[in-house]
């Protein structure tokens, strides 16, 4: 660092070179489990036991027991190993990666999937036979566009307020039908 007015676009691009040199160097742990084909978390974190160890590093967080000399490990080390756990566990093919970042990138799609397949599953959504083939943009909110809500209201409303609604909706529906122009009829 040069001085306290130091510009931050300089800055920016320290910043920059750092972590394109992180990367660089972080590629060595996916070469480490390629090269002792750890294809499981297990196997991972056999590895990681293994290099604390060799580093003097404890693996448990929170305070040391007294007398352990134990350091932690460094934030950046622990980031880097939680980000490859985190991949193990959402099913990513770790072995399959060549740079760090594409194991963060597949492992954010991998809980994106997770989450939406949980979501899916814990809320099954069985369209009305009359709404068959329409589908609803945002379905647990309202989003402001007339028909979105007609439909989120139409499908969300307690049975009897459901029945009201769309009896509302057929009323209009119908009024409009008997006031329309002819020409706007044929072309229906």
């Amino acid at each position: 660092m040069k001085t306290k007015t130091q510009d931050l676009a300089e800055v920016f691009t320290q910043i920059q070179s750092a972590a394109t040199a992180m990367e660089d160097i972080s590629k060595g742990i996916l070469s480490a489990i390629k090269a002792a084909n750890a294809t499981t978390l297990g196997k991972f974190d056999a590895m990681v036991e293994a290099a604390y160890k060799a580093n003097g590093w404890s693996q448990k967080a929170g305070r040391r027991a007294p007398g352990d000399t134990t350091k932690s490990a460094p934030r950046a080390v622990t980031f880097y190993v939680s980000s490859v756990r985190a991949a193990y566990r959402l099913k990513v093919k770790v072995m399959a990666c060549d740079l760090m970042q594409t194991v963060r990138d597949e492992t954010a799609k991998a809980r994106k999937a997770k989450r939406a397949a949980e979501k899916a599953k814990a809320r099954p959504e069985e369209a009305a036979p009359d709404l068959a083939g329409v589908t609803i943009k945002n379905p647990d909110e309202l989003t402001g566009d007339f028909w979105h809500d007609v439909l989120f209201f139409a499908t969300k409303l307690p049975a009897e307020q459901q029945q009201w609604f769309k009896a509302q909706v057929q009323r209009a529906y119908n009024k409009c039908v008997k006031e329309a122009p002819p020409e706007l009829l044929k072309a229906a």
